[in-house]
């Protein structure tokens, strides 16, 4: 049973984004899966939480900037990243993008721009559990080298998430991110979105993921040459490590879809979202950002305490 108030929130959000044309009520946009909803349209029951392109989101009408409200669901308060690279090897990595999430995701704990999540928590059982930033946020890399579909669903990304959770063993903090490699990517990438995360379940466990397209494919709609790059990263490459700071930040900060960190504006990333790129500093390496909702400061920061 849907709740008023989130279905109230869902009206809202669908009144005020009409540029999308894709609420509830209309259906899902064109070209994206069947069932499946853009950024921002929080529809009744549907869990996948979109991080649209260049054009899309020059298309949304400018909101007024608010913080980011708790709804009391669960976040990953002591948060890993486990990285499947589905076909990777089978299909091809010119960009070596492998190389590049794998160096990010080592380095990216206890750096300023991941302690930004740190000022959001979850109370349960009147207890407050504050997100924390850790040294060591890099669960591992896995390669499957099963068969992709051209044009994967969502049920299967979460299939192999799951074939991920039995790689690696079930982590309660765990997000599960699933990179579908160059030419294999689920309908609508490109097009209307570059990312996504959502959520499924190993029995009664909460398993957390979320896909990572193989964002070259997609050149300037992913941000690829978005700012002048790093040392560490080509300007090609951008869109990787702006999507996956993205998915990371929303994905720990609102694990279980819509029922934690999320708004009329979106989850912590999406009014930042497709402005204010910079190289961000990462231990000795530095890699293309977007910045993050601080809620202490209702304003896109790149570090926190606000930078």
């Amino acid at each position: 049973m849907v709740l008023a108030d989130e279905y109230r929130r869902a009206l809202f959000v669908c009144a005020s984004l009409l540029t999308l044309s894709a609420c509830a009520a209309s259906g899902p946009a064109a070209g994206l899966p069947s069932g499946a909803q853009p950024n921002h349209v929080v529809a009744p029951r549907h869990t996948l939480h979109y991080a649209l392109t260049r054009d899309r989101l020059a298309r949304i009408a400018p909101q007024v900037f608010t913080d980011v409200p708790y709804d009391g669901g669960p976040v990953l308060s002591d948060p890993k990243m486990y990285l499947i690279f589905w076909g990777y090897k089978t299909y091809g990595d010119r960009h070596h993008l492998q190389r590049l999430l794998e160096a990010y995701t080592k380095n990216m704990g206890g750096s300023s721009h991941n302690n930004i999540e740190t000022q959001y928590y979850e109370k349960s059982g009147g207890k407050t559990t504050y997100i924390t930033n850790p040294a060591n946020q890099y669960g591992g890399s896995w390669n499957d080298e099963s068969a992709v579909p051209k044009t994967p669903t969502d049920p299967q990304v979460a299939a192999e998430a799951l074939r991920g959770v039995a790689h690696f063993g079930y982590d309660p903090n765990g997000l599960y991110v699933v990179m579908t490699p160059h030419g294999r990517s689920e309908v609508g990438f490109g097009t209307h979105f570059c990312s996504y995360h959502s959520y499924t379940q190993q029995k009664k466990n909460l398993v957390p993921y979320a896909n990572l397209p193989y964002m070259p494919d997609a050149g300037a709609e992913c941000f690829a040459n978005a700012i002048t790059p790093p040392a560490d990263e080509s300007g090609g490459d951008e869109g990787m490590t702006i999507y996956a700071g993205h998915e990371y930040g929303e994905g720990i900060t609102d694990p279980k879809s819509f029922t934690a960190w999320w708004g009329v504006n979106g989850e912590i990333a999406d009014p930042c979202a497709g402005h204010g790129f910079a190289n961000d500093t990462f231990g000795k390496k530095s890699y293309t950002m977007q910045p993050m909702v601080s809620d202490a400061s209702f304003s896109c920061v790149q570090g926190y305490p606000s930078s």
